[in-house]
């Protein structure tokens, strides 16, 4: 992502724009605990170019990455400020998306500081938002961060459910580095409530994983967690080794809330291994940078540790001191009232997003009907309107011709005795008119069956699909199912009259071309996500690997047509967990060769010998999935390579699939 951000800055002409900002604030995210110091220069890079096209979300994102890596390096204050900006300009443009991030911000800056009721009162804020607008994904780092706050609370039920509703999210997404996270997580509630083979296990794992990635932050929690285990084993130069490890890799990373928290541990150690004085040092070295920071649960800690430390050195006054500061902090971290308080806003939150899902089903059901209404009217509105403007410009045509026949018929007439001598050219060309007739009306008659029957048969699917909607009272899974058919039903229809269209175009006015430098990897990737829903249905994977930067002289529309036809033609013939690939080569310099090779079912030589014959004169094979086609779009498809100077071939063979290869001029 680094050298992609670096490659766009080295064009020509280069200005900041709104994916150029996106890919900003987002790598400045995946800095955030490996280097926050680069996060922080992201962010205000971010921010200033947001600010200087007007793009609000990508300052509210830039705000809160500055936040975060404050955050990361205890300036709490100052975090708090920008994301307290975010917010209000999130809330203000209704940026759902940044608006949850940022409540999800707060949280966890509360929860550093021991905050633990508003820790709470935000990530709730954060989730509520997450399940009305975004994707599961999205939410499992606040349910993720939810989990930790149940945790310090105590409440190890609550925890374990956030962290598992967490890991099954991250797990049906394919995240690896989530799904590391939420081992680390769940092997720490394993950990408080004593199954330390398991924990270990899972702390054993997220090492691997995080020295795999390179992810610094992921290797330092799961040696602090494992030196946590080895002190409740007792095994204190184990816990010395991995407390050590952790607090290495968080000075590297300037984790200051980190840092005091290795310290506690390695002075734990030391305490236990009977080395007081390294013990007293690192409890102070705690103690200073928690105060620094105001991080209450470091605080109590340390004050605890400190206050066993005199009473070994025989020291009860400071021991005396130090105790009753521990139970200061703790008293304040974890009241009754806060306790209280949490679970009201977790009764309220459930009240509410029952509420809200209520009102969602309503509003659904209200737009559904009106949705229904409206396609029904608009699709029968559309065909009819095709319908009637395909019949007017045959009918004209055929009219235009009838008069001009008729005219030389009369001409012959008057003039005959006079022109005797070209009597013969005049036959041929009254002949020529009859035949040119003669084919009109038989190109009417076809298309008039094509409609009548390619069209017919999908309108009557539709309209059947429509009726029984409309008079059975469906599930919402029975619902989503026949949605997915009257999906492509409509698409079945579209296609066939987008070909149809240009058919009738080229053979009223012929085929004008209009040529532009074109970049076939855009119109490739447009049509593969035209066809995701066809693709995903029948399993098929689709590969582009076009080379960068294909470019070609050509008219833009018939090389969308030409890529859309041959990439339908191809999932068509494609068995269920197929695949279909797109490549290119350069020829001399001067052309493209794009090929569009599928391993379907193939083709004979007998099917390839008429593959391009003239339209509505073939019966034309089924798809592997029942699909039906009207032949039109493998003629338009030569014609308009053939109009932009290239040449179409094809290769087949009967189950092991086809190769359909063509070539434009390299722009």
């Amino acid at each position: 992502m680094k050298w992609q951000l670096q490659d766009i800055e080295r064009r020509e002409n280069f200005s900041p724009n709104k994916s150029y900002i996106d890919l900003i604030n987002r790598l400045g995210e995946l800095y955030y605990n490996v280097d926050p110091d680069s996060t922080f220069l992201l962010g205000m890079k971010s921010l200033n170019a947001s600010e200087k096209i007007g793009y609000l979300e990508g300052m509210v994102d830039a705000y809160r990455n500055i936040g975060a890596s404050h955050n990361v390096r205890g300036d709490y204050e100052q975090a708090m400020g920008f994301f307290e900006e975010a917010l209000g300009m999130a809330k203000k443009n209704q940026y759902w998306k940044g608006l949850a991030n940022t409540y999800n911000s707060m949280g966890l800056s509360y929860h550093d500081r021991g905050i633990l009721d508003k820790s709470v009162d935000t990530y709730y804020q954060a989730l509520e938002i997450k399940e009305r607008h975004l994707s599961k994904i999205e939410q499992s780092s606040t349910l993720s961060n939810l989990g930790l706050v149940f945790l310090d609370l105590g409440d190890t039920d609550k925890a374990l459910d956030y962290h598992q509703r967490a890991l099954e999210i991250r797990r049906e997404a394919n995240n690896p580095l989530g799904i590391a996270s939420s081992m680390l997580n769940l092997g720490d509630v394993y950990m408080h409530t004593g199954a330390y083979e398991r924990a270990l296990e899972n702390f054993q794992s997220t090492l691997a994983i995080g020295k795999k990635m390179d992810n610094k932050q992921l290797v330092s929690v799961s040696h602090f967690n494992m030196g946590e285990i080895a002190l409740i084993q007792k095994n204190y130069p184990e816990a010395l080794f991995h407390f050590e490890s952790s607090l290495s890799l968080d000075q590297e990373r300037n984790d200051k809330a980190g840092t005091a928290e290795d310290y506690l541990g390695i002075g734990e150690a030391q305490m236990n291994l009977g080395k007081l004085y390294a013990a007293r040092d690192a409890f102070q070295k705690s103690l200073e940078m928690a105060m620094e920071s105001n991080l209450k649960s470091v605080l109590q800690q340390a004050h605890l540790l400190l206050s066993e430390l005199n009473e070994l050195q025989k020291k009860p006054t400071e021991a005396l001191y130090h105790f009753k500061l521990h139970k200061a902090y703790q008293d304040s971290i974890l009241n009754q009232e806060t306790d209280k308080k949490i679970q009201k806003l977790a009764a309220e939150y459930d009240f509410e997003k029952k509420q809200a899902e209520l009102v969602r089903q309503q509003r659904e059901n209200e737009l559904l009907n009106e949705a229904r209404m409206e396609q029904r009217l608009r699709i029968g509105t559309t065909i009819i309107l095709v319908i009637l403007l395909i019949a007017f410009f045959v009918a004209l045509r055929s009219i235009r011709y009838q008069v001009k026949a008729r005219g030389v018929v009369t001409r012959q007439k008057n003039e005959l005795e006079k022109l005797n001598k070209k009597i013969l050219q005049q036959k041929n060309e009254i002949e020529k008119v009859a035949n040119q007739l003669f084919e009109v009306n038989q190109t009417k008659d076809k298309l008039f069956s094509i409609v009548g029957h390619d069209l017919k048969s999908p309108i009557n699917s539709l309209k059947g699909l429509m009726q029984y909607v409309v008079d059975e009272k469906l599930s919402q899974e029975e619902f989503l199912l026949v949605s997915a058919q009257l999906r492509d039903e409509v698409e079945q229809v579209h296609f066939t009259l987008i070909n149809l269209l240009h058919w009738a175009k080229s053979q009223m006015k012929g085929i004008v071309t209009d040529t532009e430098k074109v970049s076939l990897n855009k119109v490739v990737k447009e049509n593969i996500g035209l066809y995701k829903p066809v693709s995903e249905a029948k399993d098929i994977t689709i590969l582009d690997q076009l080379s960068p930067r294909t470019n070609c002289l050509a008219d833009r529309e018939q090389c969308n047509l030409i890529v859309r036809n041959l990439l339908n033609n191809a999932l068509k013939f494609t068995n269920r967990g197929g695949q279909v690939s797109i490549s290119s080569n350069k020829i001399n310099d001067s052309f493209w060769e794009i090929s569009i090779q599928d391993d379907g079912i193939g083709m004979d030589n007998t099917t390839l010998s008429r593959l391009f014959t003239p339209v509505l004169k073939e019966k034309h094979r089924y798809g592997t999935a029942g699909e039906k086609g009207t032949g039109l779009g493998l003629q338009l498809t030569k014609d308009f390579i053939h109009k932009n100077g290239g040449e179409i071939h094809v290769e087949s063979e009967p189950g092991k699939g086809s190769k359909f290869t063509f070539t434009l001029p390299i722009a």
